[in-house]
């Protein structure tokens, strides 16, 4: 009976090992070096934020919803704020492209604007703030995507006011 070769690659930051031997070989080694690395995962994990498709699904059920145009919002927003409707269009947006869905991750000013039912200056004023405080990132000139801190922020303080509210679109 012969034995079969693994041979495995594992990166983590700097540190690179390639372990070669027979399956149950390989896995210890692939265990031991794990062992040896796992408390600056540990440490990294606890310091690192991520917000994965799966997150804004779960959390944006029952607020948006895809359909065969794209993504649209189910829920009442009349009682968010300018800043919280924006944040909404841009998470919706980066949901959309996630998904294939939108070809671009960002919105233009002149969409906020509309989507916002805004002025100008008060839409181009909040993407100023949401900018300063990370939640939000200006990629060319008039356009603007949520960034991982803006879904996070998304999720944590604008859903729970979208839920709470309970008014669905009709």
């Amino acid at each position: 009976m012969s034995t079969r070769t693994v041979e495995i690659t594992v990166r983590f930051g700097n540190t690179e090992k390639t372990i070669t031997g027979n399956a149950d070989e390989a896995i210890r080694e692939l265990l031991l070096f794990f062992s040896k690395i796992y408390p600056q995962l540990e440490l990294i994990s606890r310091v690192s934020l991520s917000v994965d498709l799966e997150d804004i699904l779960k959390a944006s059920e029952g607020i948006i919803a895809l359909t065969p145009e794209g993504i649209a919002i189910t829920a009442d927003t009349s009682h968010l704020k300018d800043r919280e409707l924006i944040m909404l269009h841009l998470a919706k947006t980066k949901v959309g492209h996630m998904l294939g869905k939108c070809e671009k991750d960002a919105l233009h000013l002149n969409d906020l604007i509309v989507a916002a039912k805004s002025k100008t200056g008060t839409v181009a004023g909040r993407l100023s703030e949401m900018c300063s405080e990370g939640i939000a990132e200006r990629l060319t000139k008039g356009e603007y995507r949520a960034t991982t801190s803006g879904l996070h922020y998304f999720i944590k303080s604008i859903v729970p006011k979208l839920k709470s509210s309970g008014g669905k679109i009709s």
